[in-house]
């Protein structure tokens, strides 16, 4: 909320929410994307998303907004994640294929 710091957001992002997060994925090597933003009620958020087991992978790039509508008040903090279990459609990007992907470090 208004009130907040980006660091709030953050603060329970990395250390809290990552080891339970990856666990509900199942592996979940890659960096989990995140992205943090200070505003009033209604503020939308653009989550970005990302393969979870390979973080070249770029056909998994994209971002989904999310808002909520009476949230976050003054001193709320707004948790929202972003699932998918697809890239997107018709990527025409290039790179790292989610086959060809070794999944051993997080990366390819």
């Amino acid at each position: 909320g208004e009130n907040g710091e980006r660091e709030h957001a953050a603060a329970i992002l990395h250390p809290k929410l990552g080891k339970p997060f990856r666990d509900s994925v199942s592996r979940g090597l890659a960096l989990i994307p995140s992205a943090k933003k200070v505003g009033g009620m209604g503020t939308e958020i653009d989550v970005p998303i990302n393969f979870k087991d390979a973080a070249f992978v770029r056909s998994h790039f994209d971002a989904m907004a999310v808002r909520v509508d009476d949230a976050p008040r003054a001193d709320e903090i707004v948790v929202a994640l972003v699932v998918t279990d697809c890239g997107r459609p018709h990527p025409r990007i290039g790179g790292l294929k989610k086959e060809e992907a070794k999944m051993e470090d997080g990366l390819r």
